[in-house]
């Protein structure tokens, strides 16, 4: 049952009880790189770097931006050649959300930092807006989930500025609507969470309406946020195994099992081929 409140031990900020946005401000961002994986550059970043550069962005007021969270089978869905590599293309920031990135780029000695997870990294956006009074906009899955996560955000963060929201699902006429209300309230962060590949669609067919706004795609994450859905375990987490627990909770979720195998599989062929195996 969903307390309404957001339980800090599950969503906790990388920065807590201190003037954690000097800390942020204070990430030399000319340091930071992006390492080719599989042919598709992803933010070398820990979760503070993310957290510094989504923060430099909002300042820069040059968007609209996209922020994508990478896994291993969007990762292959987006690489040169496939359907969706225009993804690639038009995102900003690409984190690497998902143990199997990290395999694959020591697999491929273009090591990242760190897996940057999504539901920790959007309370610390959440966290950074409230301290620097940043306003918010919710879009996507159904109503009744982002009210939900509306209620949440605020009894968890008093003060925080979510000036809008509104589920994901409606038809051309309330579609108006919509970009009409962010056109007019211009936020400057975008939750957006309509589902991997129609929230990149909807960001690349309505970047008129965005202004200079900061788009984050963040795939299912209202339903973890507003209590419908429990995150993985601490043991699956850990290890890198959450994709492996949702796929055994979750049968129906065998063919991106098998998608993950495909990864893993070229990335060990990227390997071979390029002859920099890495002893055993």
């Amino acid at each position: 049952m969903n307390s309404g409140i957001l339980e800090p031990e599950m969503y906790s900020s990388a920065r807590e009880d201190r003037d954690y946005l000097l800390d942020y401000i204070s990430v030399d961002l000319r340091s930071l790189r992006r390492e080719s994986i599989l042919d598709v550059p992803v933010d070398n970043v820990n979760r503070d770097e993310a957290v510094a550069l989504l923060l430099d962005l909002v300042e820069k007021k040059k968007g609209p931006h996209m922020v994508l969270f990478a896994d291993p089978i969007k990762l292959s869905t987006i690489r040169p050649g496939r359907k969706h590599h225009w993804i690639a293309e038009q995102a900003r920031v690409i984190l690497p959300d998902g143990a199997g990135l990290l395999w694959a780029s020591r697999m491929l000695r273009r090591p990242l930092k760190e897996r940057v997870p999504m539901i920790a990294f959007l309370m610390d956006l959440v966290r950074l807006s409230l301290k620097k009074e940043y306003t918010i906009y919710l879009l996507g899955s159904r109503l009744e989930t982002v009210e939900r996560v509306f209620q949440n955000l605020n009894k968890s963060f008093p003060g925080v500025r979510i000036i809008g929201r509104h589920g994901g699902h409606f038809d051309e006429q309330r579609a108006d609507l919509v970009r009409q209300a962010l056109k007019k309230t211009a936020p400057d962060i975008i939750f957006l969470g309509m589902g991997f590949p129609t929230q990149e669609k909807w960001f690349r067919d309505n970047t008129d309406f965005l202004g200079r706004s900061v788009v984050v795609c963040v795939d299912g994450a209202f339903d973890i946020l507003s209590g419908n859905e429990k995150k993985a375990p601490d043991w699956a987490q850990t290890r890198g195994l959450a994709w492996f627990w949702r796929t055994i909770t979750r049968p129906w979720r065998i063919v991106r099992f098998m998608r993950m195998i495909r990864f893993f599989l070229s990335a060990i062929v990227r390997n071979l081929k390029s002859g920099k195996a890495e002893p055993a």
